[in-house]
């Protein structure tokens, strides 16, 4: 007759299975599949030109015409700003971390296409077409909740992107990873943004498959732990012939 301790079944059986984790979506609608901008919020600054739009993948932009690159990771649908004249715009999506969250990594797939043959600008004054200057970029923040939509200052938490692809257009997707789990606080609110500003010419952001995995350990292996405490409580041993 052999003795097994309980505790020692257990917290073995804990370990071997502590490891398993979950992966959490935290965008909604990052692929734009409902047709719309649910979960996002757009905004353009005001007056200017053009917006960002819900298009079909793989068409012409929906105000000026402009050709665009197919997306074979995509649906049916993609977000875009266009215009016909100067513009700033930016689309949004507030997300809140898993207070259990261990790893945040970050994905989408997108194309900056700029008709300006003067090529890229960044003027200090930000995400703005009205300084007087010229100003011509797209960029991808990770931002404070409840920055302003054109914050380029104290709210931007991590630059992702600033500028555009190189010519000639139209440029294809390119596929974005960001491990962000040093940057994100679990528990906390923050916000993604897409933005671009333009005075010169025409200027296509596009962006698809929006996605910020969370990995948390899964809520089974928690409650089955717990449980296993409380028979620890009850029992010191479990007796097999």
């Amino acid at each position: 007759m052999k003795k097994l301790s309980l505790t020692a079944l257990l917290l073995s059986s804990f370990l071997l299975t502590s490891n398993a984790t979950a992966a959490v979506e935290l965008i909604t609608n990052g692929g734009f599949e409902t047709g719309d901008f649910t979960g996002w919020t757009s905004t353009d600054l005001l007056p200017g030109s053009g917006n960002f739009s819900v298009d079909t993948v793989g068409s012409t932009t929906p105000i000026s015409g402009q050709t665009t690159a197919g997306n074979a990771n995509g649906g049916n649908f993609y977000a875009v700003s266009d215009q016909t004249g100067p513009g700033t715009h930016a689309i949004e999506q507030t997300f809140v971390i898993p207070v259990a969250a261990t790893r945040l990594i970050l994905s989408f797939d997108m194309f900056v296409n700029n008709q300006s043959a003067g090529g890229t600008i960044i003027d200090p004054a930000g995400l703005t077409h009205q300084a007087g200057v010229p100003n011509q970029h797209g960029r991808v923040d990770i931002l404070s909740a409840g920055s302003a939509a054109f914050d380029t200052g104290a709210g931007v938490l991590q630059n992702l992107f600033i500028g555009a692809d190189p010519l000639p257009n139209p440029n294809p997707y390119t596929s974005y990873l960001f491990d962000l789990t040093s940057l994100l606080t679990p528990g906390g609110t923050f916000d993604i943004r897409f933005a671009e500003t333009d005075n010169q010419l025409f200027f296509n952001l596009g962006f698809d498959n929006v996605s910020l995995l969370a990995t948390i350990p899964e809520p089974h292996i928690i409650l089955l732990f717990l449980a296993g405490l409380l028979l620890i409580a009850a029992t010191r041993s479990v007796k097999f012939k």
